[in-house]
């Protein structure tokens, strides 16, 4: 989009600093960034974790904790808002500029229906409206952002959509005030592939046909060449680079911003034209693929004809449905011993659920597992099956699957006493040994987990599972949490392990690069069946599987290679 230099920012952001007054001495989190935001722009802004990224967009809706000191000039329309009182940012708030925020879950009423939640964002931001206006402006909003059926979803509950959905419907509440402005904290981050595009096009396209002005707050580089009009880069608090998009995906001017470019994974759609299609399009083709793998390498763990079906009871109130609904249906897959095969899907493909039955987290209700030649019943329980502690997982958010209670010496030596108990003592690491390995600082073994780093964390984690001597690790979407250049880290460390202990492991994504990058092989699931199958490598470049195509199509054409 083209803008006219000579027209007044609608946003002026001057010199603007933020202390936190700790009890023993300030700490700067953002110090003199400045910049112009103009009307029909985007304008990301992009950083590691702790760069200060969400610590700019909360200073400029005044949503900043007493306890941080806010500096500097911020101007809306040329008039000075930095010291708005309560009265006036009231008024200013949701009406003049709206934020959306990271997680689209927390930040709607579980007690309350969708529509309900519009509506009266609607009613606060006009008073003259009546209640019936309001209902009406709110459906429209919410057929405006892409909800089908707005008038039959206007009376469901926020756990009754998907988490696209989810994001829509915080996306039109934000737009319930008609503001020029939208603050969007990582609007994307928690959703996959396709779903991601699909929102990313939508505040584009309300961007050019409003005219609305974003603040994209991200650390995805990704999403940035996507949609953002100019980039501001930001680390430790401070602005190290600002230009138009074009100019810093291909001439970035500073070193921290060509490393956080190069650790962008990318999709690598060309292969050998000697090597086979091995690719199936059938879920026939997809069954017989995996007898043939069996036969190329050692078979450590065999899944056949797994099937999970929720009751017509659940699904209601897990996804508003009044029929039984398929998490699994008759899903087969094959680990090679020493290898490790990607599961990819969108949200409710079922890949959590086949990791966390494999891991004996959760049961099924047909097939069977068989692990190093026993076979295994995975209808009951872990505990009662003897999957428990044979298959390890290593989950999605680090934060919230260690004990905050408990050191990481203790969570590790509790890892330990678990691997120790079930297997021979032979070849057995220490927890500091295991600190080395996984590249932590033995120092931090007397820290607790909300005192480490999310990079640190996960790497926490990884120790906790090689500790407790598993036979396949599981992999929940390990790095989706974590920045590109942490990312790339946890990445290079689990190839390590793979690599160095003859690890077997399902790796769980829904980011192809990142399952290109680690995986030989690649199993595709679409709503709880196995969609296509075959080597990583030769199922990105010559699949021509229609939802295979659309998950590569899915992916930021910046880092297609």
């Amino acid at each position: 989009m083209t803008f006219d230099n000579s027209e007044l920012p609608l946003l002026e952001v001057r010199n603007l600093s933020v202390r936190y007054l700790a009890k023993t001495q300030p700490l700067t989190v953002v110090q003199d960034v400045s910049f112009d935001l103009r009307r029909g722009e985007i304008l990301g802004i992009i950083g590691e974790s702790g760069a200060g990224k969400s610590t700019v967009g909360n200073a400029i809706i005044s949503l900043l904790d007493p306890n941080f000191e806010v500096r500097g000039i911020i101007r809306f329309n040329g008039k000075a808002i930095d010291g708005a009182n309560g009265q006036e940012l009231q008024t200013f708030r949701g009406r003049e500029i709206a934020s959306i925020f990271q997680d689209h879950t927390a930040s709607l009423d579980p007690l309350m229906t969708v529509g309900a939640q519009i509506t009266e964002t609607v009613l606060a931001a006009n008073l003259k409206a009546c209640q019936r206006q309001a209902k009406t402006l709110a459906i429209e909003l919410m057929g405006r952002v892409g909800i089908p059926e707005p008038d039959r979803r206007y009376s469901s509950y926020p756990h009754q959509l998907s988490g696209g959905q989810r994001q829509r419907i915080a996306i039109a509440i934000a737009l319930a005030g008609a503001p020029q402005i939208i603050v969007a904290d990582e609007p994307t981050s928690a959703l996959d592939a396709t779903v991601q595009m699909q929102i990313l096009r939508l505040l584009r396209r309300l961007v050019d046909e409003e005219m609305l002005s974003i603040i994209l707050v991200t650390h995805d580089m990704g999403v940035i060449s996507e949609i953002a009009d100019r980039v501001l880069v930001m680390k430790n608090g401070q602005m190290v680079e600002q230009n138009a998009t074009s100019s810093i995906l291909d001439s970035p001017k500073c070193d921290y911003t060509r490393s956080l470019l190069a650790a962008v994974p990318r999709l690598r759609l060309s292969v050998n034209s000697s090597q086979p299609n091995l690719t199936q399009q059938s879920e026939e083709h997809c069954q017989q693929a995996i007898p043939c793998a069996r036969d190329e390498q050692a078979s450590i763990l065999a899944v056949e004809g797994i099937s999970k079906v929720f009751t017509a009871r659940a699904a209601q109130q897990i996804f508003g449905t009044s029929s039984a609904k398929f998490a699994l249906q008759d899903v087969s897959l094959h680990l090679a011993r020493g290898t490790v095969a990607g599961i990819v899907g969108e949200s409710g493909s079922g890949k959590t659920t086949i990791g966390r039955i494999l891991a004996g987290l959760e049961t099924a209700d047909a097939g069977k597992v068989t692990l190093e030649g026993d076979e295994y019943e995975v209808s009951r329980n872990g505990r009662q099956n003897g999957l428990l502690g044979r298959v390890q997982m290593i989950f999605q958010d680090p934060a919230n699957s260690l004990n905050p209670r408990m050191t990481i010496a203790d969570a590790l030596a509790e890892s330990l006493r678990f691997g120790l108990k079930t297997k021979s003592h032979k070849n057995a690491l220490s927890v500091g040994e295991m600190m080395d390995r996984t590249g932590l600082p033995r120092s931090l073994l007397s820290r607790y987990p909300h005192q480490l780093s999310g990079g640190q964390q996960q790497r926490a984690c990884i120790a906790r599972t090689l500790l407790a001597r598993p036979k396949v690790v599981i992999a929940d979407e390990p790095t989706s949490a974590l920045d590109v250049s942490v990312q790339s880290e946890i990445l290079a460390l689990l190839k390590e392990c793979v690599a160095e202990q003859n690890l077997s492991m399902f790796f769980i994504s829904h980011d192809l690069a990142v399952v290109q990058d680690i995986c030989s092989s690649v199993y595709i699931l679409r709503n709880g069946r196995v969609e296509d199958f075959g080597p990583s490598n030769v199922i990105f470049a010559q699949s021509d599987n229609p939802y295979t195509r659309n998950l590569i199509e899915a992916r930021p054409r910046r880092f297609i290679q």
